[in-house]
């Protein structure tokens, strides 16, 4: 280090240079194993080590660091800003670092999740519990994988959604909307209407598709929503993929709703390649079984084709949390719909009813494919929960 360590003593009056009297340190530094230092440690009162201390920069200590229990790194990141007074033990998952130097005042005590929901095993794996700690809610879900406690995501808090909302079956769009209380929002993102035989990026709707898109939009007519309030009608904003025929059928619901011509906003997220991990291997993999929706509806229950697709639940939450609900929430506006293609919105019905719903073309060609019009609805709660609906457009969900 190029600094010799000078251990200051108090001593006696009459002690001589050359006494033999034995040295006494008023002040203390209490190493139990090691402590290695690549700077410096100024101690003004006491610090008393347990185990090992490895210090990158400079700790200045004023008060004390107690360490009653013990500090167990077993994996991720921490970086310490103020001040820690461990009462019981601290569980990393990565590793402890200290960058520059941590200056400790007073102390804040600290407990782990266990502290406040029990131990986490496999009687409580996938539970979210919330709790206050140091002021701040956070909420804590019990991980199926590791069985520890971490602190929640949006795609647990979806997942627990799903499973609460029970979605076993196809709800009519118009019964969602018309029950849509004055304080909750709604999200319908649907498949687009009938298309004719060409189904690339300029393909239109064709003649029944546009009637079924006016008479969708009909059935959802401004004196249908009006909620009576303050604001009067609903305003409905809109969103489709890069297509014609979503943004076709966007317009004709506008227009069955007695509005002018509708503009909807283009998401690219919402275009059908959107579960497509490697374009290359899944045209390999969809050659393979039986073409697009086969192969779809195989990956969709089953899993699998890592290579060539995306996981499903992280990739319908993904587009959910990052394309879909930011574009609703800024448009200030109370509905939002939103329109996609087969190859999104199949996948996606499968995700939102946890699998109940039977779409499995691969096992049975027959009346096992989302219908045009058919999608999810998602209903925003005041209090931050969402239900989660299957919903159809025309009669049946499927075809």
């Amino acid at each position: 280090m190029g600094a010799a360590l000078l251990l200051l003593c108090g001593c006696d009056e009459t002690t001589s240079a050359t006494d033999n009297t034995e040295t006494v340190v008023r002040d203390s530094v209490v190493v139990r194993d090691s402590v290695r230092i690549i700077d410096s440690v100024s101690v003004r009162d006491s610090v008393n080590v347990i185990d090992v201390v490895n210090v990158i920069d400079s700790v200045n200590v004023l008060d004390s660091i107690h360490v009653v229990d013990s500090l167990n790194i077993i994996d991720s990141a921490i970086n310490v800003i103020d001040s820690i007074h461990i009462i019981d033990s601290v569980h990393v998952i990565d590793s402890l670092y200290i960058k520059d130097s941590v200056n400790v005042i007073d102390s804040v005590v600290t407990y782990g999740p266990e502290h406040y929901f029990g131990e986490c095993n496999t009687l409580n794996s996938g539970v979210i519990k919330s709790a206050t700690i140091n002021g701040e809610l956070r909420d804590y879900i019990c991980d199926k994988n590791t069985l520890f406690w971490r602190l929640a995501s949006k795609f647990d808090w979806n997942r627990k959604y799903i499973d609460d909302s029970h979605v076993e079956d196809f709800t009519p769009v118009q019964t969602v909307v018309k029950n849509l209380a004055d304080t909750e929002k709604l999200i319908v993102i649907l498949r687009h209407a009938e298309r004719g035989s060409d189904y690339s990026r300029t393909g239109p709707l064709n003649e029944n598709g546009i009637r079924q898109a006016f008479k969708l939009g009909e059935s959802l007519q401004r004196d249908s929503i009006n909620r009576d309030s303050v604001k009067g009608d609903i305003e409905v904003y809109y969103g489709a993929s890069e297509f014609i025929r979503a943004h076709q059928t966007n317009n004709n619901i506008a227009k069955g709703r007695g509005e002018l011509d509708t503009l909807a906003d283009t998401i690219p997220a919402l275009n059908d390649d959107w579960f497509i991990k490697n374009d290359s291997a899944y045209k390999d993999v969809r050659d393979k079984n039986g073409g697009g929706w086969k192969f779809t509806a195989m990956w969709a229950y089953e899993g699998g084709f890592a290579d060539a697709m995306y996981d499903l639940e992280e990739r319908s939450s993904e587009l959910l949390e990052e394309h879909v609900i930011p574009a609703f929430e800024n448009s200030g506006k109370q509905v939002g719909f939103f329109v996609s293609h087969d190859l999104v919105m199949m996948p996606l019905v499968v995700y939102a009813s946890d699998r109940k719903i039977d779409l499995k073309y691969h096992l049975n060609s027959t009346n096992h494919w989302l219908n045009y019009l058919g999608g999810i609805a998602i209903v925003f709660k005041p209090d931050g929960t969402r239900v989660f609906y299957a919903v159809k457009g025309l009669d049946s969900g499927t075809m």
